[in-house]
């Protein structure tokens, strides 16, 4: 079942792999990214299907070390992750989009699902009373990651 979904969306003034090369440093994560504290992963690792690597942030009310998984990759358009949070699965989507007459932006479109298999039914009802807090918190976290990701990417392309 899912709890909440949180669609985020920005063009980003780079191509889609520069973009794409920034969202996939997940062993730098904690550099680029204000809301993830620590990052520890595989560095120099292609990132592909299977990758794994640990973060911590706050998302729909979950803090602390979590490990993700990248579950779809398809380079440089698309990927998914995922990571269990206790009783919940968080996943989230990047979908870039070249935009322009020479492909030189990219529309990054996020979307973050909260799926509560294990939650009993009782624990559903509370996440309904209360869940609202940690969704605009998570949403405001996407937006910030966005702003982030743009940041990064432009100063990358600056400096190279």
């Amino acid at each position: 079942m899912a709890g909440h979904i949180i669609y985020a969306h920005r063009t980003i003034p780079a191509p889609p792999e520069a973009v794409w090369d920034v969202i996939t440093d997940v062993a730098h994560a904690d550099k680029v990214l204000r809301s993830v504290s620590d990052a520890r992963g595989p560095d120099g690792e292609q990132y592909a299907v299977g990758t794994s690597w640990h973060e911590k942030r706050n998302v729909f009310g979950h803090h602390g070390d979590e490990e993700l998984h990248v579950v779809e990759c398809e380079s440089p358009r698309k990927t998914v992750v995922e990571a269990d949070a206790g009783l919940d699965t968080i996943r989230t989507s990047y979908r870039l989009t070249p935009m322009g007459e020479h492909a030189d932006s990219t529309r990054l479109a996020m979307t973050t699902t909260i799926e509560m298999k294990q939650r009993s039914a009782v624990s559903r009802a509370i996440w309904k009373v209360f869940g609202s807090h940690s969704f605009e918190h998570t949403r405001r976290v996407l937006e910030h990651d966005l702003e982030d990701i743009e940041a990064e990417a432009v100063r990358r392309m600056v400096s190279a």
